[in-house]
């Protein structure tokens, strides 16, 4: 189990290369999770660009997709990241959410047919795609992982990212797990809030929510969890006044947080 910092666009002034230096500085961090817009010629670059960097440098790489795509041009991404898993000589783990609708009743059944598609189209010896629950907001009720378990077990090849930040947000404990998603959850994404309007903010040891999270990690762990954390901050909430320094921060969180369950 490795500790991943969470990357997208806010990260893209500073090069691959460098970015990657400051990442090995980093005591826990052994790679990263990145988002980019496939829609953008300069964030595709980047990550192919990344590629290399992970691969010179013995690092994770993992991905935080986009499940808002037409089915076509997600499965063409996917064999990109088919290629990545063949370069890298790893298995890709790939986030993605359900698929947004007002009426949450629809929004699980087209969500579970697209990942049946989806799942059916990859290579699942190279891409293993974890489904996120979520938290509601801005006004939309989004599928919490009560609503995305039975998506989650009726799909041999579909498995589960819990995202502690967002369980705490919903319920204040992540323990209320059926047995059975236990052992489907094969990344994990954490993070606190202010409690009222921002999530994704990152974790001082003065957080209000710290012993839950530290508890929280320890009772996955506990329960065999072996898959990687990532750490998934708004890079704009970390302390400095630049983005290297912003980043060089989120690292520190990273370590202070994994000191706590690295064993």
């Amino acid at each position: 189990m490795e500790s991943l910092i969470s990357v997208n666009e806010k990260f893209m002034s500073i090069n691959p290369k460098e970015l990657i230096e400051l990442i090995k500085s980093s005591k826990y961090t052994k790679g990263l999770e990145i988002y980019v817009d496939i829609n953008s010629d300069y964030q595709v670059k980047y990550l192919d660009d990344l590629v290399f960097e992970l691969k010179r440098n013995n690092l994770i790489l993992q991905i935080h997709g986009e499940s808002e795509l037409p089915l076509d041009i997600q499965n063409k991404f996917m064999k990109k990241l088919e290629d990545y898993s063949d370069y890298l000589n790893q298995k890709i783990v790939v986030t993605l959410h359900s698929v947004l609708n007002e009426d949450k009743k629809i929004s699980a059944d087209i969500t579970q047919e697209y990942m049946y598609n989806l799942t059916d189209f990859i290579d699942n010896n190279k891409i293993l795609i974890g489904l996120e629950n979520l938290n509601d907001r801005d006004g939309l009720d989004r599928l919490e992982k009560e609503c995305i378990e039975p998506i989650v077990l009726n799909n041999e090849n579909l498995y589960f990212t819990y995202d502690i930040g967002h369980e705490i947000i919903d319920h204040g404990t992540i323990t209320n797990l059926d047995e059975y998603m236990i052992s489907e959850i094969k990344n994990i994404h954490i993070h606190t809030n202010d409690g009222i309007q921002k999530d994704h903010i990152p974790i001082y040891k003065n957080d209000p929510n710290w012993n839950i999270i530290i508890k929280s990690l320890l009772y996955l762990l506990n329960n065999k969890y072996d898959g990687n954390i990532v750490f998934e901050y708004d890079l704009m909430e970390c302390n400095g006044d630049t983005i290297r320094e912003k980043i060089i921060e989120y690292l520190n969180s990273i370590d202070l947080v994994s000191e706590h369950y690295k064993r």
